[in-house]
């Protein structure tokens, strides 16, 4: 022998007290719940599958299409220093993601939309929900390919009629079904629209007589902001300044189209941006030039001057030495102010950049300083020829300077208006890139079995019924007595008393060795050990409703109790719908409890012999129209008295406690009430009321049956194990 499911060795009230909580639920009970609730769980998992597969079939195609962009890299020094001051100006080097936020602006989109027209849209009329899947799947689906259409502004959004004829010509009609004109496509139609003119051109229609298209024009802003949700920019490799570009529509040749465009309006603003540049710098250069060439010749003017004026030649070695570096230091000084005014935009006057270049500039002035003394030394007609050779040569370098810029500009600004390589042009795909079926199959099966879980998850937590017998024990203190597993074997016994099947259906009987009979003979044992501390006669099995398998218990609870060798007499007091009688056999309930208390016959005539030693029955009888009022007759209390002298156990079967009396009738003559819970049909508060109904009548529960305790799939019973003689 192995353990037994929990008993009581003896039968008494409930006492002890009761807890707010119930036992903790470990894991194998979350997983039995899972596997009870499988059903439910694949039911989900199948319907929203299914779900899936039926948007999947609904949605449109989805086309791609990729194109690849190389910006410029940043630009090597110029040998000209002069230029590359000048041209650091107005030439930045490209920024990736700037660049990728001028792809997104609202100028090279608009221009695109303008372009493509992407702001005029039609389609089809088809029926709702699966018209339009329907239609694309046709050999001929109807298309219409509009050229121009222009509303006024309140009517944008709004959907216009254009409905195909029966010799290629069409009916255009406002939104409210007004007719506006009709025509062929190709060409122009005028009409009126609350006051305001609108225009139509189609060019070119395929559709049945009698199709209906949709065709409107929507806002421009909201045709960008609609590509750029679609479209996707970004720089391949940091700092690669490759970018890709991709763009998903309902077309291959849209999305090729649409990136295509995107490209040349990008190339196209770059070479503006540079041209304007360029022309800006060139105009600033040219604007100083002029100055400085009256300078020059002015310098000249009053070289030759003194020359004839003095007989004076040239000037000496020294002279000319001092020359050379007096003119190097008035152009290097020159070039340092003209850098600090371009880093003055930039920096503070108090930053550290700058104050660099004004310890530049303090230092080349202290040298020029010397050199001018050393100047001083010469005599005055040298000093004056090299102070005037100095003017000519600085002027005729800042000149030549200026002018080298300007040429350098021009040829900067052409390479760089066509410096961004358009490496990868794009190319209609055919190939759909969405939906993805085996993805959106796997999204959906996957959302339909948490969703199941979560529905057999919520349905344990807040369903409200028992599956765990220590919470009828530690809730109401109320001792479970036995916990009976389900049983197979007993639901072919079921289905044949529901077909009428005749012989006896008795699992204790036809399989003795079942788990449920094994752990109803830890109930026999408790009813034995404690038959001596009743103070009055007859054991009375109840249930808080129908349908628990009290009958069952009844029947195979007396079948072993007589094969204890003592003499017991079964009761079908359920006199509205007992059906004992059919477990041993019996075709009919007539001659039984009702008419022994309605005096039309004393108790030993009904009583039927079961064909098993020690064990008679008493049935139902004929059902009486009022059966509690039946069961206050006094002839009750005579009945028991008698069959208490003659049977060692009465074992009665009554209705269920909650929606009628009977059982609080009978419970007031019996000596001891079982209360029979079904796994997962009760919930607390159903128990809790059977137990209250019963003590205002001053009934003691003496203990419960957990009944139909099913296994979990995992092994095992929930909460109780079970052994069988092998």
């Amino acid at each position: 022998m192995s353990p037994r499911p929990r008993s009581e060795s003896r039968l008494s009230p409930a006492q002890g007290s009761r807890r707010s909580e119930g036992p903790p639920v470990p894991l194998r009970e979350w997983l039995a719940d899972l596997w009870e609730g499988r059903y439910v769980i694949l039911a989900a998992t199948l319907l929203t599958t299914a779900l899936g597969g039926f948007l999947a079939w609904r949605a449109a195609p989805v086309y791609e299409a990729e194109a690849l962009l190389q910006l410029p890299d940043k630009k090597a020094s110029n040998p000209d220093p002069s230029f590359a001051k000048v041209e650091g100006l107005y030439s930045e080097p490209s920024s990736a993601d700037a660049e990728v936020e001028v792809l997104k602006s609202d100028r090279i989109l608009g221009q695109v939309v303008s372009a493509l027209k992407l702001d005029l849209a039609a389609s089809p009329r088809a029926a709702p929900v699966i018209g339009a899947a329907l239609m694309r799947r046709r050999p001929d689906p109807p298309s219409l390919a509009v050229d121009l259409l222009d509303v006024p502004e309140r009517s944008m959004g709004n959907d216009f009629h254009v409905t195909a004829g029966a010799d290629g010509s069409f009916r255009w009609s406002a939104p409210d079904g007004t007719p506006l004109a009709s025509g062929r496509p190709g060409e122009t139609l005028s009409g009126r629209l609350g006051g305001a003119a609108v225009r139509l051109r189609i060019r070119s229609m395929a559709a049945r007589p009698g199709q209906d298209f949709l065709v409107r024009r929507n806002a421009v802003p909201a045709c960008i902001a609609s590509l750029r949700k679609r479209l996707e920019i970004a720089e391949r490799v940091k700092d690669s300044n490759v970018i890709g570009l991709s763009v998903r529509t309902d077309s291959p040749a849209g999305s090729a189209a649409i990136l295509n465009a995107i490209i040349d309006q990008y190339v196209r603003y770059q070479m503006e941006k540079k041209a304007g540049q360029a022309n800006q710098a060139r105009a600033i250069l040219e604007a100083r030039t002029q100055p400085l060439r009256v300078k020059l010749d002015a310098s000249e003017g009053r070289l030759d001057a003194f020359r004839s004026q003095h007989k004076a030649v040239d000037v000496s070695r020294e002279a000319d030495s001092l020359l050379e570096q007096s003119a190097a230091l008035a152009s290097q000084i020159s070039a340092l102010v003209q850098k600090r005014q371009e880093v003055l935009r930039t920096y503070r006057a108090d930053s550290d950049v700058v104050a660099t270049i004004d310890q530049q500039i303090r230092q080349l002035r202290n040298e020029t300083r010397q050199v001018e003394s050393q100047l001083g030394a010469l005599p005055a007609t040298q000093q004056e020829m090299v102070r005037l050779s100095r003017d000519i040569q600085v002027n005729t370098e800042l000149y030549t300077s200026m002018l080298n810029s300007i040429q350098q500009l021009q040829i900067s600004g052409d390479g760089d208006a066509k410096s961004v390589a358009v490496v990868d042009q794009a190319m209609a795909n055919p190939e759909p890139v969405g939906p993805k079926l085996p993805v959106q199959y796997a999204f959906f099966a996957a959302l339909g079995a948490l969703a199941g879980i979560g529905l057999v998850m919520l349905r344990e937590l807040w369903g409200g019924t028992i599956k765990d017998h220590r919470l009828i024990e530690s809730e109401l203190g109320l001792p479970v007595l036995v916990t009976i597993p389900h049983s197979r074997t007993q639901e072919a016994h079921a289905a044949a008393m529901d077909k009428n099947r005749s012989g006896p259906h008795l699992l204790a009987v036809t399989h003795p060795d079942d788990l449920a009979i094994e752990s109803l003979r830890s109930l026999r044992t408790a009813i034995l050990f404690s038959r001596q501390a009743a103070a009055r006669p007859g054991i009375m099995i109840a249930a808080p409703s129908p349908g628990v398998g009290k009958s069952f218990l009844c029947a195979n609870l007396a079948i072993l109790l007589a094969q204890n060798e003592t003499r017991v007499l079964l009761v079908d007091a359920d006199l509205r719908r007992g059906g004992l009688h059919r477990y041993f056999g019996f075709d009919d309930r007539q001659g039984g409890l009702s008419d022994v208390l309605s005096s039309r016959t004393s108790w030993p005539e009904v009583v039927r012999r079961t064909g098993f030693p020690g064990l008679d029955l008493v049935s139902t009888g004929s059902l009486p129209g009022d059966a509690a009022q039946l069961l206050l007759s006094p002839a009750l209390d005579g009945f028991l008295a008698e069959a208490s002298r003659v049977y060692t156990h009465l074992i009665f079967d009554v209705p269920p406690l909650l929606p009628v009396t009977d059982g609080t009738i009978l419970g007031t003559k019996l000596g001891t009430l079982l209360l029979v819970a079904k796994s997962g049909a009760h919930s607390l508060d159903e128990l809790r009321l059977c137990e209250k109904r019963m003590e205002e009548h001053g009934i003691a529960l003496a203990g419960c049956i957990f009944n139909d305790l099913k296994p979990t799939g995992l092994g095992g019973y929930r909460y109780a194990y079970h052994y069988a003689y092998k």
